[in-house]
């Protein structure tokens, strides 16, 4: 996929996952809220978009270049989730004020506290994933969505993109260089965490 093709289709993603987390902030943050957040998971796998946290587990016997397509993606879910995050702190201020306690909490956080949260739901987005991939082409292949999207929002592990969104949505000006850290640490944990399965697999053969 040629980088401007896939830097595109990584914004689509950003701002599918931007969506999820405005319905799971308008739902008030509830289960029920947690369940519909994965309309975002759902539609990046459906059309094939390109997710950062979806993707980063396949970098395990990639090549090399594998890296950059990655950091592309990246830097697409960033632009998606902040385009998403600016137009809904005007659109919906009290959104934006439950974002900014959610910033907060984040913000608050020991980094190791960060990194191992974004292990575990690494782990779980890998796992939903790759079961996309390989459960066939019937409806079963949804079923991972939907149980490890709202799994890691019930649990409060942190998803880097799903983050850059809140930030976006709720950060201010002067919590800019916590904000960089945080989603540093949190792109860590999670490519540590969707990493798990595959180290495990390559260890089997």
């Amino acid at each position: 996929m040629k980088k401007l093709e896939l830097y595109v289709s990584a914004i689509l993603a950003g701002l599918m996952i931007g969506v999820g987390g405005a319905v799971f902030i308008g739902c008030g943050k509830t289960p029920v809220g947690a369940v519909l957040f994965a309309v975002g998971l759902f539609t990046v796998c459906a059309w094939g978009m390109a997710l950062f946290t979806g993707r980063v587990g396949y970098l395990i016997g990639n090549r090399a270049a594998y890296l950059l397509d990655l950091a592309v993606i990246w830097l697409g879910n960033l632009t998606g989730t902040v385009l998403v995050g600016l137009a809904l702190r005007y659109a919906k201020p009290a959104y934006a004020e439950t974002a900014a306690e959610m910033t907060a909490a984040k913000l608050g956080q020991a980094p190791l506290q960060t990194v191992l949260l974004g292990v575990f739901c690494g782990l779980l987005m890998y796992i939903a994933v790759d079961h996309f991939k390989n459960a066939g082409p019937d409806f079963g292949r949804y079923v991972g969505i939907f149980f490890c999207v709202p799994a890691f929002i019930l649990a409060g592990f942190e998803h880097v993109v799903a983050d850059m969104f809140y930030f976006a949505l709720g950060a201010s000006g002067a919590q800019l260089g916590g904000v960089v850290r945080f989603l540093v640490l949190c792109t860590v944990g999670n490519a540590l965490g969707s990493f798990l399965i595959p180290l495990w697999k390559r260890m089997k053969v």
